[in-house]
């Protein structure tokens, strides 16, 4: 379920800035940036890159749950944190900021999402919210470093109300991203 919800809120953005910029070429990626080794992967340059950061069970939310019918397990209803990062090497920062600034513009207006406006998202989902994720000048510095690579314009939103409840997932997404 968590590749169709970021896969399918990347396409959306991949939408919003193709419009926004007058472009036809992909600039949404669902990536990591560097590979094992720590190289920087090629995909990603000159394109917003979505990456997952963390997961994190909604507790409140299981207060509300109860069992769907007898010997089953209650619904996880987690969110996850995801990372957009803007990669345009050759001292293109401008375009970086120009980027993110996009991005930040797409969830200002788009902070929820369902099948009916998202079509790639699953039918199973209800609704999700998007926030922005406040993340401090000593932990972007730490997770930089962890992630292995040098800072690039980045911008975390935490995506609310993910909800497991048992049944599989199944659905694939579109290879775009």
């Amino acid at each position: 379920m968590i590749h169709n919800v970021v896969a399918s809120i990347g396409y959306r953005l991949d939408e919003y800035i193709k419009n926004a910029l007058s472009l036809s070429e992909e600039t949404v990626i669902v990536s990591s940036l560097v590979d094992i080794k720590g190289n920087v992967n090629p995909d990603i340059e000159n394109k917003v890159t979505i990456f997952l950061l963390n997961i994190e069970e909604e507790r409140t939310a299981k207060n509300g749950h109860f069992q769907s019918h007898a010997g089953s397990n209650p619904p996880v209803t987690i969110n996850i944190y995801l990372m957009f990062s803007a990669y345009f090497p050759n001292f293109n920062y401008m375009e970086s900021l120009r980027y993110i600034s996009l991005v930040i513009e797409f969830f200002q207006s788009n902070n929820s999402f369902a099948s009916s406006n998202t079509p790639l998202l699953s039918n199973s989902i209800d609704k999700l919210f998007v926030e922005i994720s406040n993340v401090g000048i000593d932990e972007i510095s730490k997770l930089w470093s962890n992630i292995g690579a040098n800072y690039v314009p980045s911008v975390a939103y935490k995506i609310k109300h993910i909800v497991f409840d048992g049944e599989n997932i199944s659905q694939n997404v579109s290879s775009i991203l």
